[in-house]
């Protein structure tokens, strides 16, 4: 390493040092800190509010499009290649399928699994496509703003603050320069004598407000633009919307057709027979539902009550 690098280390140890003094006095409040006017508050302010209700969106939005335990678990250990990647639905469509081919495509029960476990196999597939255009229409594209045009602004943000930093250990400077002159401190001969050093803290202090300006003007812009961003963060949202339509659109049509596909298949209700106390019980029923309630008259009668099921035998 040269002799300019290290006079370079050296440098940039004494900026960085004087900038924790500064940050440190002004916290205690024995420094004056250089503030903005209200305008340039205001587009830091929309600027943080933009920058963290965009990330806790998309937080949220890559929580529920990614929620599918069963990728993340086959994403880590890959236990069956040929299943990675489906949705839990695709999941449960397919042990449905296997179990009613198991029970018999030709039983009831079996024809209604497969019939159920194909939906849902196409409600999983649904799924699959819902999270790839919802990736595409709005999760990527507000990620790349946060991570190019935003990451900017945070970048640029940050730098002004150590200027900002920097001119006022500058100001700080000049005036403990001239309280100093002010004493008439016996000075040491061979070293600079105290109007070289006002000057010098003068020139300092110069410099630094001119770098200052310029980063809060560079700095200034790049928040002007922020609220142009928004028209395109509507759009993206309004592609989403369209999305996750279509997406419970093409799943509501496929559960309506399975619902018609199951119509004619029996149900523990139609073995439920309709009794009224003064109806007598004529052969086996299984269970009976009860229409009007009746108190009883002796020992032997039973208490029954209007809506309730009782299974009843053949006498």
């Amino acid at each position: 390493m040269d002799m300019e690098n290290v006079k370079q280390i050296f440098r940039d140890a004494g900026t960085a040092i004087s900038r924790a003094v500064q940050f440190t006095e002004e916290k205690l409040g024995k420094a004056e800190k250089t503030e903005q006017d209200p305008n340039f508050e205001q587009l830091v302010t929309f600027c943080d509010n933009t920058k963290q209700n965009t990330e806790t969106i998309l937080k949220n939005m890559e929580f529920i499009l990614n929620s599918n335990p069963g990728i993340r678990v086959e994403n880590l250990f890959f236990l069956d290649k040929k299943k990675s990647g489906l949705s839990s639905s695709e999941y449960l469509g397919i042990a449905m399928t296997e179990a009613g081919n198991d029970f018999g495509p030709d039983t009831a029960y079996g024809s209604a699994l497969i019939k159920v476990g194909n939906i849902q196999q196409t409600l999983g597939l649904n799924q699959r496509e819902f999270i790839k255009s919802a990736n595409d229409c709005f999760v990527n594209p507000m990620n790349k703003y946060l991570e190019t045009d935003m990451k900017t602004v945070v970048k640029e943000r940050s730098l002004l603050e150590k200027r900002r930093l920097d001119l006022d250990a500058c100001k700080t400077r000049v005036r403990k320069t001239r309280m100093l002159a002010t004493t008439k401190v016996k000075q040491d001969d061979s070293g600079p004598t105290m109007e070289e050093l006002i000057d010098k803290a003068e020139h300092d202090l110069k410099v630094a407000q001119e770098e200052y300006n310029r980063q809060a003007e560079i700095t200034k812009l790049l928040m002007e633009g922020v609220p142009s961003a928004h028209p395109q963060h509507l759009q993206h949202l309004l592609d989403f919307v369209d999305t996750q339509a279509a997406f419970y659109l093409k799943c509501h049509e496929s559960l309506m057709s399975l619902q018609s596909d199951l119509s004619g298949f029996p149900s523990d209700q139609d073995n439920i027979a309709t009794l009224s106390p003064d109806t007598p019980a004529l052969g086996r029923i299984q269970q009976a539902k009860v229409i009007t309630s009746q108190e009883p008259r002796d020992a032997h009668d039973l208490r029954l009550s209007a809506g309730e099921n009782t299974k009843i035998y053949k006498m």
